[in-house]
């Protein structure tokens, strides 16, 4: 099973799969579908790899969620364990200075529990992450390296949501120093084309990778989402 085969139309923006134990940033402003695609893509992918997974969400409740993901046509699977920060801020409350280790903490005993057979984790979002914390954003983000490199050792890929305001115009700045430190960055936007609005997706990099550069239209229904080629 790949990554790129859970989403219709995913297969013609990659030539090859994502690879394994990457670290992914999804980044994009709000309303571009950036929970629903990862979410999407890991619950597919665990599923039919009879793999096990972990999405924490430190925006919005387990119970919202679901809701929206089952809207948007999202199928859902109990592979992919959902964790939001009020349940595992009960859990580690000697952690809550300090949620980057509580994250790891996390993560580490889904390891455990699972095995070889745990292999994906979700964090939404960075944004979200930084609010939660007393330091300031340049320390938390050199801290990010300590959060990145567990994941990659423990074999573990893993996609991590980034809120920006880039679009396509390419004089604006991308993920900063988020996108150093991560393998991959998929972009998830809105543009207008003669009055009409529509979400794309574009692939900014993707290290041992083969992909297009282009943007691809994203639209979503109760069926689920579907990509194309139709921005020319």
């Amino acid at each position: 099973m790949r990554f790129i085969d859970t989403i219709e139309g995913l297969n013609k923006v990659f030539l090859t799969d994502i690879p394994k134990n990457s670290v992914v940033l999804i980044t994009g402003a709000p309303g571009t579908l950036k929970s629903g695609f990862t979410f999407s893509m890991l619950s597919s992918y665990l599923k039919a790899a009879d793999e096990y997974g972990l999405y924490i969400t430190l925006e919005e409740s387990k119970a919202n969620h679901i809701r929206n993901m089952e809207h948007m046509g999202v199928k859902l699977t109990e592979n992919l364990g959902i964790l939001d920060y009020s349940d595992y801020r009960l859990q580690f409350d000697e952690y809550s200075q300090d949620l980057i280790s509580t994250i790891e903490t996390q993560i580490m005993q889904y390891k455990r529990k699972w095995g070889a057979k745990f292999t994906c984790v979700a964090l939404d979002s960075l944004g979200a992450l930084y609010s939660l914390m007393d330091e300031g954003e340049d320390e938390i983000r050199k801290r990010l390296y300590h959060l990145f490199e567990p994941l990659r050792r423990e074999n573990l890929t893993s996609f991590v949501i980034f809120e920006s305001f880039n679009t396509l115009d390419q004089s604006q700045s991308g993920a900063g120093i988020e996108g150093y430190l991560a393998d991959g960055i998929i972009e998830l936007g809105i543009s207008s084309k003669q009055n009409v609005s529509y979400r794309f997706i574009r692939v900014l990099k993707m290290r041992a990778a083969t992909h297009s550069m282009d943007p691809w239209v994203v639209t979503v229904s109760d069926q689920g989402l579907k990509i194309y080629k139709g921005i020319s």
